[in-house]
């Protein structure tokens, strides 16, 4: 396993890194014959070899009982397969640890994980009524008598902390990663930097491409990485510092030395890792590997840009490079999670997940569009989805309402949740006064909302009449 991270390592190092991610256009091809070694044994840190299974039928849809029997799939202990031959280690669906990442697309994804752990009712790692999360500042507890068994919050990844709270053995690790390119971006356009950087000294507007190395020329000497360090913060390597670089950053040594301790160690530490650039089978294999249903990754497109002709402006290759050079622990880190997405892929089955994938659009599609009248987009100032408005069905589905919320004001309701064990607890009243400071209980509205939510899953799982 040490000698497949390090080749992952010196290939995600070479002068030619930008090649790997073929300017920003990945494909779930895999260019090298890699080992189907993969998923970590979360109790021992250790990878488990995984036995050849032979592929399906050409017509899998036709069974004949003249049909060749499949031999029994390889069974390892402590692990589940999930697919063809993905290994998942077992023991950890009841519990779930999520490193949310800055402009990674997780304003999409985390309204799905909200309506997750409130319809199950679990125990949210967060600070009391607040939107980040620092797992080493004072947290609001779990339900009296109960445990924390899920997190979701913006938090800088710190392992032993995150030991302590969600225990590894039984929780399921993961997080969300964009491909350096398109994060640098998004992120250069989100935090001000184009904004405050777009004019030439005559005033004209200024293209992305001149911006971005305008910004770049101006800066060399703060972001140009050397032998021993290297620039992280919310624009410029800002995956590796959402993850926790920053403390290999302060040991001494090499800054590539610290790059592969970094990746080695995140790679122990998580059991998966999402591309955005593949959304939608990142969060089938989510699913897959959690045993959850369809429903539970139903998601909806909150946030969006209209006019998108800035953001996707192409790109020359001096400035992809540019971008490359200065967040090279993101790059990096990006190239070696990408291949062990396509090992996970091709262990759990390519056309598989390809029909599983199709179905999963189908069904989230019909979904939304039974929650949702949709106008036109015809403002291209607009950044959420505001005009959107409740069908006859989506009044009485109320997933639909929360799946369209503000995660911030999610943020509050579980935080109340929490408080007030659902609002079952007798020490309800004492408990919010205690912890909520400031803010006001949820409005009735909300809290019908939320009780609604609870009661049908109590009722019927996630079961929804979708038209």
């Amino acid at each position: 396993y040490q000698r497949r991270v390090r080749g992952y390592m010196l290939e995600s190092s070479s002068p030619h890194s930008s090649q790997l991610i073929n300017r920003d256009n990945v494909a779930l091809v895999h260019n090298h014959v890699v080992a189907e070694h993969h998923v970590q044994d979360a109790r021992i840190n250790a990878l488990v070899e995984r036995n050849p299974v032979p592929h399906p039928t050409d017509s899998p849809t036709i069974h004949s009982e003249a049909a060749p029997t499949k031999p029994p799939k390889p069974r390892v202990p402590g692990y589940k397969i999930v697919g063809e031959g993905l290994l998942v280690p077992e023991g950890k669906e009841k519990s779930f640890l999520f490193i949310k990442t800055h402009k990674c697309g997780t304003s999409t994804m985390v309204n799905m994980l909200y309506l997750y752990g409130i319809r199950r009712r679990l125990n949210f790692v967060t600070q009391p009524w607040q939107r980040g999360l620092d797992v080493e500042m004072p947290l609001l507890p779990p339900r009296s008598g109960e445990e924390y068994n899920f997190q979701i919050a913006h938090a800088t990844f710190k392992p032993e902390r995150q030991h302590e709270l969600l225990p590894k053995f039984k929780t399921f690790y993961t997080t969300i990663i964009r491909s350096p390119i398109k994060r640098f971006v998004s992120a250069f356009a989100y935090y001000g930097i184009d904004r405050s950087n777009n004019r030439a000294e005559d005033g004209t507007l200024l293209s992305l491409e001149a911006t971005i190395q305008k910004w770049f020329d101006q800066n060399q000497t703060v972001f140009a990485p050397t032998n021993e360090t290297c620039s992280i913060g919310p624009v410029v390597n800002g995956l590796s510092k959402d993850l926790g670089f920053q403390e290999y950053l302060d040991r001494p040594g090499t800054l590539q030395s610290k790059i592969n301790d970094f990746i080695e160690d995140l790679a122990q530490e998580m059991d998966f890792v999402l591309l955005t650039d593949f959304f939608d089978e990142s969060l089938v294999l989510l699913k897959e590997q959690m045993g959850w249903e369809f429903q539970d990754i139903f998601f909806m497109k909150r946030f969006y840009t209209v006019d998108r002709s800035r953001k996707d402006s192409t790109l020359s290759q001096k400035t992809i490079e540019l971008i490359y050079k200065f967040n090279t622990v993101d790059v990096q880190l990006y190239n070696f999670f990408y291949q062990t997405f396509k090992m996970k892929v091709k262990a759990y089955g390519v056309d598989l997940l390809k029909q599983k994938t199709a179905e999963f659009r189908q069904k989230r599609i019909d979904f939304e569009n039974s929650c949702f009248n949709k106008p036109e987009e015809d403002d291209k100032s607009q950044t959420f989805n505001k005009e959107w408005t409740l069908t006859d069905f989506g009044q009485e589905e109320k997933s639909c309402t929360l799946l369209h919320m503000r995660d911030i004001l999610l943020d509050f309701l579980i935080s109340e949740l929490q408080v007030t064990k659902d609002f079952t607890s007798p020490d309800a009243e004492e408990m919010m006064k205690i912890w909520s400071g400031k803010h006001s209980p949820m409005s009735p509205e909300d809290k019908e909302l939320v009780t609604s939510i609870q009661k049908a899953y109590d009722d019927h799982g996630v079961e929804m009449n979708v038209r």
